[in-house]
């Protein structure tokens, strides 16, 4: 709760980031590296080189003025994306009996599995400490490390004020905490369901089993937007990127603090509040801006353009595989428990994400390739009414589809 307390006061102007402090053990929150072009006291300076971009922080009143910190929909909040849950509380006895079930298996075979259990608690950690590096493995091998060394020498201060600092990432906030989500649910996590059947997988040092509500996920939702609005950033690796986030979701089912319904829960929030911050023009510009100083320097490092370097790099997932582990997650083997004939309603919001992957269609056809790479309709979850379903919107898919314009105008994909 102090947490997003915190980062609502930072985001409205009521203290300051260097005011911020640790609440309730989140950690200290709301701190970006730089504002208004002074380093704020104990922050180390960015290492310069010789030829190389100068980092230029946001000025100070990139701090506030978004609209998007108020999510568009129901009470400013994300809830009525996911109210789904609600239905397969009161009326799906099975799904929420398969959703337990499906935890147990995945926590107790991770057990044979050292290095996925440790994948699993660097992700569990990176909440509190951001999430640009342990995410960067999504950027391919040698980008990745790249953008590690850029980091260490503190010279992405736009990517960092909007997508570091764990809860106090510029581009989140209190509306895509989860937070009120959370409440309203009351969905015990299932290391407390079933504390008999979960194994713990500690580290002896991060409290990994809070006592906090289950669903949504919120490691999942906030894994969501940033890679999903990394991947508005840099379209090239967009794919990638959203399959790196999904990974993070399914780590959450290793450590056995969530089931898979959290999980689908938390893309559908973090989608929804990627589309807020991508559809407020001002934070679109922002996110463009983050996206232009990795790209420089990157290619910087490189000495060679983006895309050369991306062509020929080890990625962490092939394009088609990056999608193939995005779709899967989608709906975690759950079956249909709807209508599997129901029209793929595309939420309004939704469109504009494919602008920087199909920059020259339009709103209409990037709503059709969104129709069509979405999932089949019935999954726990998918809302089939006017609304639009945020359960089969694939991102994934959509980013990475090859499309023909038709002489009338509407598009396949091919």
């Amino acid at each position: 709760m102090g947490a997003v307390v915190a980062a609502l006061a930072i985001s409205f102007g009521a203290i300051t980031p260097a005011q911020a402090v640790d609440l309730d053990g989140f950690g200290k929150i709301g701190v970006p590296p730089i504002a208004g072009g002074e380093v704020i006291p104990g922050y180390p300076i960015p290492v310069q080189h010789p030829g190389a971009p100068v980092p230029q922080p946001f000025p100070a009143d990139a701090l506030v003025g978004y609209i998007s910190d108020i999510s568009s929909h129901d009470y400013g909040i994300y809830y009525s994306v996911v109210d789904g849950f609600k239905d397969l509380q009161k009326n799906h006895p099975e799904v929420m009996h398969e959703n337990l079930e499906k935890v147990v298996k995945i926590n107790n075979d991770a057990a044979s599995n050292p290095a996925l259990i440790h994948r699993a608690q660097i992700d569990a950690a990176a909440d509190k400490e951001g999430l640009l590096s342990a995410f960067s493995d999504a950027l391919g091998s040698e980008l990745g490390q790249y953008f590690r060394d850029a980091l260490k020498e503190n010279r992405l201060p736009k990517t960092v004020f909007l997508f570091g600092n764990g809860y106090g990432a510029r581009a989140g906030g209190l509306a895509s905490s989860t937070f009120f989500e959370k409440e309203i649910f009351a969905y015990d996590r299932p290391f407390k369901a079933a504390p008999e059947r979960i194994k713990r997988y500690e580290n002896g040092k991060d409290n990994f089993y809070r006592d906090s509500k289950s669903f949504p996920s919120g490691h999942t939702n906030q894994a969501t937007w940033v890679t999903t609005l990394l991947a508005l950033a840099i379209p090239e690796l967009g794919p990638q990127l959203l399959a790196r986030g999904s990974e993070a979701g399914y780590n959450r089912l290793v450590m056995g603090v969530h089931y898979p319904l959290d999980v689908m829960g938390g893309r559908m929030t973090g989608t929804a509040a990627a589309a807020d911050r991508w559809n407020d023009l001002r934070m679109r510009a922002a996110i463009k801006q983050a996206g232009e100083e990795i790209r420089k320097e990157l290619e910087w490092r490189a000495g060679r353009p983006l895309s050369e370097v991306v062509a020929h790099d080890t990625p962490y997932r092939s394009t088609t595989q990056a999608v193939k582990e995005y779709t899967e997650r989608m709906s975690m083997g759950f079956a249909p428990v709807y209508k599997t004939d129901a029209p793929m309603i595309v939420p309004q919001a939704a469109p504009d994400l494919l602008l920087p992957s199909h920059p020259t269609l339009n709103y209409a056809q990037r709503a059709s390739i969104l129709r069509q790479t979405a999932i089949k309709s019935g999954s726990p979850l998918d809302d089939q009414g006017p609304r639009g379903s945020w359960q089969r919107l694939n991102i994934a898919a959509a980013m990475a589809a090859n499309v023909k314009v038709n002489p009338d105008g509407s598009v396949t994909v091919i």
